[in-house]
């Protein structure tokens, strides 16, 4: 869920501590709230890769299309076929996100051989809450295994809300009833989830939220209580009964999909400081000790919290290793890396 708040040192200040009340905001609270949160992004995360082209495909649940920012493998033919990695953004689910994590994706195209990454878009909540962002990844899924250069093989990884994604479609039971098709689920070779929201039903107060803001000398995007109530209202809904009956739904909350429904080979980040890390990590030990479990991988983070590597900035950089935090930031990278090559059959071969 990056928050796209730029490092401040003190306490958490937030757009959403502006709701007069939280689990029942009105409309106008809302829209002032999504547009300082909206208008912070236009100046929080500057990104010096650009996508090789961009492109759209439809949705499968209205009529509109979906960007696609696509990041080419160098020096490969157009017409080569080639596995493909998805990045979904991270977002709180409500922020327009396209494009900000654009070095990430062109780090991954450099350093798996001969792989295309595409930046997928999605419809932001509340003005498109569940299930309407994940059908989004489910439509991007689809047009590009109809592509003539896509050799079949697909990864899904994310960031945050995207992590949630592409956690939720690991799940085979959940990628079938998003609309995916055997065939389709069969084509996901692996994923790669970085600090991602598992389990939506824990108690909000529960969590370890970073009210002081950012930790002096670690990377991080603070995760406030305040910022967790509006993202999950905002994407299932505020009203708490009606969030809580949502939570149970594993299409919302991965951890309560079956265990063995994740056929797909999955690779956790979690982060030390992250509020986010006790429910990524326990997801994981399960998917370690369940079926099949020696084929999913669990990175714990140490030194850093949420969106580490958009703030400790671009990962492609020498200079990231003798930054505060960098030794886990790189890490996490090369773990993940290694596991892509493991997983995926044309990886394997490179």
């Amino acid at each position: 869920m990056s928050t796209a708040f730029p490092p401040t040192e003190g306490p958490t200040i937030t757009s959403f501590q502006l709701l007069s009340n939280p689990t029942n905001p009105s409309a106008e609270d809302i829209a002032a709230v999504l547009k300082i949160f909206r208008d912070q992004q236009e100046v929080s995360e500057p990104q010096c890769a650009k996508p090789d082209w961009i492109t759209t495909c439809p949705s499968i649940s209205s009529d509109r299309q979906i960007k696609l920012g696509v990041y080419d493998p160098p020096s490969l033919p157009k017409t080569a076929k080639r596995p493909v990695v998805f990045n979904w953004h991270g977002s709180g689910f409500v922020v327009p996100r396209f494009g900000a994590e654009g070095d990430v994706c062109r780090y991954i195209a450099e350093t798996l051989p001969n792989t295309t990454v595409i930046d997928g878009d999605y419809v932001k909540a509340p003005e498109h809450p569940f299930p309407e962002p994940l059908q989004d990844c489910v439509s991007a899924i689809k047009w590009t295994l109809a592509q003539p250069w896509c050799n079949g093989e697909i990864v899904i990884s994310g960031h945050s809300a995207g992590a949630h994604f592409s956690l939720v479609l690991a799940s085979k039971s959940n990628a079938l009833a998003l609309g995916l098709t055997e065939e389709e689920y069969k084509a996901i070779k692996a994923c790669a989830s970085f600090y991602p929201v598992t389990d939506i039903s824990i108690p909000q107060k529960s969590r370890r939220t970073n009210e002081n803001g950012v930790e002096a000398g670690i990377p991080m995007l603070p995760v406030s209580f305040e910022l967790l109530q509006f993202a999950f209202g905002a994407f299932v809904g505020f009203d708490p009964a009606t969030q809580q009956k949502a939570a149970l739904d594993p299409r919302v909350s991965p951890a309560k999909a079956k265990i063995e429904s994740f056929e797909v080979p999955c690779y956790i980040v979690a982060c030390e400081h992250d509020p986010l890390a006790d429910e990524a990590m326990e997801l994981g030990k399960r998917l370690m000790e369940g079926p099949g479990g020696s084929k999913h991988e669990v990175y714990f983070a140490k030194d850093v919290g949420h969106g580490f590597d958009f703030a400790i900035g671009d990962m492609r950089s020498a200079k990231i290793d003798s930054l505060p935090g960098g030794k886990s930031s790189r890490e996490a990278y090369v773990k993940a890396f290694e596991f892509l090559r493991r997983s995926v059959p044309s990886l394997q071969k490179a």
